[in-house]
């Protein structure tokens, strides 16, 4: 056993002196770089746009690379152990650090990267591999909850959430980021259905109530919906309907009917209402 573990150690010692004696180099005629050593000699010959030192990471030396103007990480002997997806250099070797930590298992760990053919965001894990791939045309990072992780995400201008699993969780209707994003906490609390209700267009442009799946909870009739004020038992919510403004409350039914002209009112009328509770 102790053979074994001086083994390791000495493996170990031996990979970062030599790191240690090897240095990224510009080379003019080729126009790209590669690593030399202490005399000057090429040991990885020039075939990157960019190159970093050399770092130790778990039993491994690694170096940040970049190729097609992204970045990726390589070993002492130049095999690429992070792909060259990454914008930036930190984030290849935190990915290869990633893979140190995880033992193998790439899947826990995912990074919010744009794609440079579409100009899409998707995901990438430790490995830069594509685990969500690049559909989204904005994307937030997932959130650092320990279970049921999440990101806001936009596509054709709607919001909705997507789980570190790829799993859509909260479907894209919502009208904005903010909205999204209250709606994907509330998946992750487990919220019952129904407790929260947001305004939202079906692809007609009407107006209803959606819950934080992005499920209707009030069928889309409206012209134009506001979001619900109040509390849980005296809710309600100021709708346009036939070109007048009125209320509802979170099951839909009118709480004051739509007959004013101007939605100022219909607040006034719901407020009242309200206080009548």
């Amino acid at each position: 056993m102790k053979k074994v573990y001086f083994s390791l150690l000495f493996g170990l010692v031996c990979s970062v002196v030599f790191a240690q004696n090897i240095r990224p180099l510009y080379d003019q005629f080729s126009n790209s770089w590669g690593y030399v050593n202490k005399s000057n000699m090429w040991v990885l010959s020039p075939a990157y746009e960019a190159a970093g030192d050399f770092t130790s990471e778990g039993k491994k030396s690694v170096a940040p690379v970049m190729l097609k103007k992204r970045w990726g990480a390589i070993d002492l002997n130049g095999n690429i152990v992070v792909e060259p997806i990454f914008e930036f250099s930190s984030q290849a070797v935190e990915a290869y650090h990633q893979q140190t930590l995880e033992l193998g298992q790439v899947n826990t760990w995912v990074l919010m990267l744009k794609d440079l053919e579409t100009g899409k965001y998707g995901f990438v894990n430790c490995k830069g591999q594509w685990v969500i791939k690049p559909q989204f045309d904005v994307a937030t990072d997932f959130t650092d909850y320990s279970y049921k992780r999440y990101s806001t995400v936009q596509k054709d201008d709607r919001w909705g959430c997507v789980s570190d699993k790829g799993e859509i969780v909260v479907k894209m209707i919502f009208e904005t980021q903010d909205q999204a994003t209250d709606a994907g906490y509330q998946w992750h609390k487990n919220e019952p259905l129904g407790v929260w209700l947001y305004p939202a267009r079906d692809k007609e442009g009407t107006w209803g109530y959606v819950n934080y799946k992005g499920e209707w909870a009030i069928k889309p009739i409206f012209e134009h919906a506001q979001e619900f004020v109040g509390n849980r038992y005296n809710r309600c919510a100021v709708v346009k309907i036939d070109g007048s403004w009125g209320c509802v409350d979170d099951r839909g039914k009118y709480v004051v009917d739509p007959k004013f002209p101007y939605a100022g009112q219909a607040v006034r009328a719901g407020f009242d209402w309200r206080k009548s509770k």
